[in-house]
C-alpha cells in the first residue's frame, strides 16, 4: 500500500508520537509519506523509510494555495490518514476531487464536528467514539515493551507528564501536593504556555525543593519505571499516551476520571482532583498493598496495548477501507 500521513502540527506530543511510531513501523512493508508544515520539529524522529514533505503554504483551512500544494501530493497515495481536526477538514475537502481512501483519527473528546462527515474514522477510545454521530473504529494505540531496570529513589517520587496547559490540571495538582505532610518529590515533565504561572505557583507555596518542572524529556518511560506513583490530573483527555506508558511501566497510577482513562483504570484508582492529596497520602502509608492491587487489576491491560497487535489491526483496517471503496 501507498500510505500518506497528514498532520498540521509542528510540535512533538502524544498525537505526534502516535504518528511517528506508527509510520516508522508500517513503512517497513509499505510506501509511506508524512506531510507536515514547514519547520516541523519532530521530523528527525521519523525513519529514513518514510518520505517527508513539508508544505510551504499557510495552513488556513480555506487557503487555495495550500489545497493546490496538497492536491499534487495526495493524488499519489492509496490511503491518506489525517490526524486531528484541521488536517481532517482539509483532507475531507480534497477527497472530493481525488479518489484516495480518507482515514481520520480523532484523538480527543473536545472538538471536531468534521469527523461526523468522514466515513472512515478511528477513535482512540470508546469515549471518543461516543462524540461521533456514526460508527467508528476504536483502536487503542500500542507501545513496544522495553526491558527497563527500576532505579530505587531515596524519596517518595511522584511523576506527572503532559504539556503545560490548564487542561492538564497541573496547577490543581501542585496545590494538592502542597497539603502532603511527608517527604516527597513531584516531577512534572513537559513544556508549554503555563510554565511561568506554574513556576510562580511553586514559589508561592514554597515548594521549590519538592516540585520540579523538568521540561521535555526523551526517556519518559524510565521516569515512570523509577517513580513510586504516576498521577494524571487532566480535566479532559481522549486516551493519553502517558497512560499507556504508565500501564506498561508505572507501579501505581491515579487519575482523574476523564475520557478514555475510565476504560483502562480501575475505579479504585480514579480520583477527583480535589481529593488527590488524601489519596496520595493513603498510597504512601499503604504502598505495597496499592502496588499489588494495581498490578492485579491492570496486568491484563498490557496485552491490549501490544504494539504489534495495534499495527496489524491498523493495516487490516486500511485494507478493509480500500476493499469497501473498490467493491
Amino acid at each position: 500500500m501507498k500510505i500518506c500521513y497528514f498532520s498540521c502540527s509542528t510540535i512533538y506530543g502524544g498525537v505526534e508520537k502516535i504518528v511517528v511510531d506508527t509510520l516508522n513501523e508500517i513503512s517497513k512493508n509499505n510506501e509511506c509519506c508524512l506531510v507536515v508544515p514547514n519547520g516541523c520539529l519532530y521530523k528527525n524522529r521519523v525513519s529514513s523509510n518514510v518520505k517527508i514533505i513539508e508544505y510551504k503554504s499557510y495552513d488556513k483551512r480555506y487557503n487555495p494555495f495550500l489545497y493546490l500544494e496538497l492536491l499534487s501530493i495526495f493524488k499519489n497515495y492509496d490511503v491518506v490518514h489525517s490526524h486531528a481536526a484541521k488536517a481532517t477538514q482539509i483532507t475531507y475537502i480534497l477527497n472530493k476531487f481525488l479518489s484516495f481512501v480518507h482515514v481520520a483519527t480523532k484523538h480527543n473528546i473536545r472538538k471536531g464536528k468534521i469527523f461526523n462527515k468522514v466515513k472512515n474514522v478511528i477513535s482512540v477510545s470508546n469515549e471518543v467514539a461516543k462524540t461521533i454521530t456514526h460508527d467508528s473504529k476504536t483502536l487503542y494505540f500500542g507501545l513496544p515493551l522495553l526491558d527497563l531496570k527500576k532505579n530505587k529513589q531515596d524519596i517518595f517520587t511522584i511523576t506527572a507528564i503532559g504539556r503545560l496547559d490548564p487542561i492538564k490540571g497541573f496547577d490543581s495538582l501542585i496545590k494538592e501536593v502542597s497539603k502532603l505532610d511527608f517527604d516527597y518529590r513531584l516531577n512534572i515533565i513537559g513544556d508549554g504556555k503555563q510554565k511561568d504561572d506554574l513556576e510562580k505557583l511553586i514559589i508561592s507555596n514554597n515548594l521549590q525543593n519538592r516540585v520540579f518542572l523538568l521540561g521535555f524529556r526523551d526517556n519518559i518511560v524510565q521516569y515512570l519505571k523509577d517513580c513510586d506513583l504516576q498521577v494524571i490530573s487532566s480535566f479532559s483527555e481522549g486516551l493519553p499516551i502517558t497512560l499507556i506508558e504508565g500501564i506498561l511501566y508505572s507501579s501505581v497510577i491515579i487519575s482523574t476520571p476523564v475520557g478514555g482513562i475510565k476504560e483502562v483504570i480501575d475505579k479504585d484508582f480514579l480520583i477527583h482532583i480535589d481529593e488527590f492529596s488524601k489519596k496520595i497520602s493513603n498510597i504512601y502509608s499503604n504502598y505495597e498493598s496499592y502496588v499489588e492491587n494495581f498490578k492485579i487489576k491492570h496486568n491484563s491491560m498490557k496485552e491490549k496495548f501490544n504494539f504489534n497487535n495495534y499495527v496489524l489491526e491498523l493495516i487490516n483496517y486500511y485494507k478493509g477501507c480500500i476493499d469497501a471503496k473498490t467493491s
